[in-house]
């Protein structure tokens, strides 16, 4: 066979980059193979400089060595082929040779698997060293297939084992090629720790060492592994539910009947996912909420329900939720096991919680990664319903996102990606916040309207949703739409004590102040004071004096307000957030130390019991209304988008679970920075001052 006849690869879209059995995989020259990879790289667009080329070619030819002969890679390749069956002293060698293979989510690619008759190798390449993470992550890339990779799952049932293998292309390592035995349960069908070998040879010792270990000749057609959907096993799903349960992010057992909205609205939606399903229909059904109402909350319910978790993918335009969502999850499952419970994740024992907390967020894609690195892989089932949180965060035609100007609007793209993978059904949950675009080229609520109409796709909806719609679309949907019932969340769980806090803040944002001043009245002789200040120690005094327990403090303001710094507020910092929520008290890295501060965009979705909100320049009074502005330079400039700043400043103003705090800076009293006039920042506390907000001093 010529090298010019060889399949390279099913087709472009495929999860593999290149995939082939060995005598064809022996028969193609290594240049060949690399070429093809970086033409999906670049499809990819992903970067590939000479150093990742040259990194697949030692890759491709330490796997022809072991494949072969381990001797001169020059040699016959027919012979090659003859040698490995000899080494491998009577035992089935390795079938089939895959390369790159994707997992479509998270950016997760394999570099190489190998399939033989009652064994599958996860094989990884590095290039100088290895180190505990390059273990790791082999490991749970083997997890991850025995969990989501349907084929892997049924083959493992039957016998199959997988191995997992680091190989290192360059330099000395230490070798163990010594089978490990395998794993506890629940993946006792996989090795207990990757074996580790140095350059082709060291991969052929490898791979007997394990092919001896088979328990079964059972083996399956690539084309059917490639093609294998992704779906969560019932024990992983068990695993994220119970996971799920115990975390205390949201508070959620604060707020009685917020949670008996948020179960109805779960129950409709589900019904009607059920319903399209069958009629094999293309729906979108929306959901709609104030900040802190709980839109995520039933996103996450239907992403790990019984009844639709293995087909839903939970896509989130919020990348630090999904990072305080996993460190919160681990963090749990550590202070149930010092409460001396042996076993917490069903079906799990304490000592594998790492790769349990792995996997169980492995459904979680991050919203502007989900065209470009889930793209329709074959046969996935998980994304025939996508739950699709801040889904007004989606982007124009133009932008560019993931390395890619969007051909088309997102929302369109999205809903033909689906339309596409799935011709018999498809739903998509979008989860809307009110007024809470807060980046530039963002299209809001209305694009998913627009791109149903264009893309042929159903809508459920209720009416407070449809009001949010200009009036003419709104009177267009309202005679063909499936109408829902519980299709808006209008309480939030964030400052429980009385949810007018919304009502507040958008006053205070859109006017008039004398109904922000009603408003503030009543939050006041309900206990849910707003506080002013002018002194940011007074404001940290305070914030510490409410915070009680295991309550949560913390410093927040917008992305544009740097001259905050003079302050030594950076919001440019950008804190691990994960840390920043969740850390104790006593740890500097917490939110309660209230030295550090995070902006608008890591923490919309998340709260904090006392928030400590500072004003900068980047939003202020002029003429008696609103006029935003960003630093150019070493000046303030006037920005053309006062409805992106506006909705900043409405995220920060609802953070807080409990109370809430506003320090406004005095400014240069010396009038030398002429970035922080004194007049300025009067102008608005005194403004905050006449929407009701209660100065500090004042109340002392």
């Amino acid at each position: 066979m010529s090298p010019a006849s060889v399949a390279l690869a099913p087709s472009d879209a495929g999860p593999a980059w290149f995939d082939a059995s060995r005598p064809e995989f022996l028969e193609t020259r290594t240049e060949t193979i690399t070429q093809k990879l970086a033409v999906r790289a670049a499809a990819a667009s992903l970067e590939t400089g000479p150093d990742q080329l040259q990194e697949w070619m030692e890759s491709v030819d330490a796997l022809k060595t072991p494949l072969a002969s381990p001797a001169d890679a020059d040699n016959d390749r027919l012979e090659r082929v003859r040698l490995v069956r000899e080494a491998v002293a009577g035992i089935d060698a390795v079938s089939d040779v895959v390369l790159e293979f994707d997992f479509r989510r998270r950016g997760l690619r394999i570099d190489c698997v190998l399939i033989a008759e009652g064994a599958l190798f996860v094989v990884e390449f590095k290039r100088s060293k290895i180190v505990a993470a390059d273990r790791d992550q082999v490991m749970n890339y083997a997890i991850n297939l025995l969990e989501f990779h349907r084929m892997t799952r049924e083959l493992t049932e039957q016998g199959v084992i997988v191995v997992p293998v680091i190989v290192l292309t360059k330099g000395k390592g230490s070798a163990s090629t010594q089978f490990p035995g395998f794993a506890s349960s629940p993946w006792n069908a996989m090795a207990a720790k990757p074996l580790t070998c140095a350059g082709g040879s060291g991969l052929r010792d490898a791979l007997i060492a394990a092919l001896a270990q088979r328990r079964t000749s059972v083996t399956c057609s690539r084309a059917r592994w490639l093609n294998s959907p992704f779906s969560p096993s019932s024990t992983i799903l068990d695993a994220a539910l119970s996971l799920y349960g115990q975390h205390d992010v949201s508070a959620i057992e604060e707020h009685a009947a917020p949670k008996q909205a948020i179960d109805e609205s779960t129950e409709e939606i589900s019904r009607a996912i059920g319903a399209a399903l069958e009629a094999k229909e293309h729906r979108i059904v929306f959901l709609s909420g104030a900040p802190g109402s709980g839109k995520t909350l039933v996103g996450l319910n239907l992403a790990f329900s019984r009844k639709h978790g293995a087909q839903t993918a939970f896509v989130t335009g919020n990348a630090p939720l999904v990072e305080v969502l996993q460190a919160a999850l681990q963090s749990s499952y550590r202070a149930a096991g010092s409460r001396g419970a042996a076993k917490v994740l069903t079906g799990y024992p304490k000592k594998g919680f790492q790769p349990v907390v792995s996997a169980s967020t492995f459904k979680i894609v991050k919203a502007h990664q989900f065209l470009g690195k889930r793209g329709s892989a074959h046969g996935q089932e998980d994304g025939r319903v996508v739950v699709f949180d801040e889904a007004q965060r989606t982007y124009e035609k133009g932008r560019t996102v993931a390395g890619h100007k969007l051909d088309d609007h997102e929302a369109d793209l999205i809903l033909a990606a689906q339309r596409k993978q799935f011709p018999d059904g498809s739903v998509v949950v979008a989860l809307i916040g009110h007024k809470q675009a807060i980046n530039r080229g963002e299209r809001g609520m209305v694009a998913w309207f627009e791109a149903a109409e264009r893309q042929g796709w159903r809508v459920s909806v209720g009416d407070e949703t449809l009001a949010l719609l200009p009036t003419s679309a709104r009177e267009m949907w309202r005679a063909t739409r499936t109408r829902l019932l519980h299709g808006h969340l209008r309480q939030s769980m964030r400052f429980y004590r009385n949810e007018a806090i919304e009502q507040w803040a958008g006053a205070v944002l859109d006017g008039p102040a004398a109904e922000a001043s009603r408003i503030a009245k009543r939050l006041e002789t309900e206990g849910a004071t707003v506080w002013l200040t002018r002194d940011l120690e007074a404001a940290r005094t305070w914030a510490r004096e409410q915070a009680v327990g295991g309550q949560r403090c913390g410093l927040i303001a917008s992305g544009q307000a740097r001259r905050l710094a003079a302050h030594g507020l950076f919001v440019d910092l950008k804190p691990d957030i994960a840390k920043w929520m969740l850390s104790a008290c006593g740890d500097y890295r917490s939110s309660n130390a209230l030295e550090t501060v995070q902006n608008q965009y890591q923490v919309q979705g998340l709260e904090v019991d006392y928030a400590v909100v500072c004003w900068d320049l980047d939003l202020r009074r002029e003429q008696d209304e609103w006029r935003a502005f960003q630093m150019s330079g070493p000046a303030w400039k006037r920005d053309n988008a006062p409805d992106v700043a506006k909705n900043s400043y409405l995220v920060l103003l609802t953070r807080a679970r409990k109370g809430m705090i506003i320090f406004v800076p005095r400014g240069d009293l010396a009038g030398e920075d002429p970035t922080r006039p004194t007049t300025d920042y009067d102008r608005i506390a005194d403004y905050l001052a006449a929407c009701g907000a209660r100065p500090l001093d004042a109340g002392r």
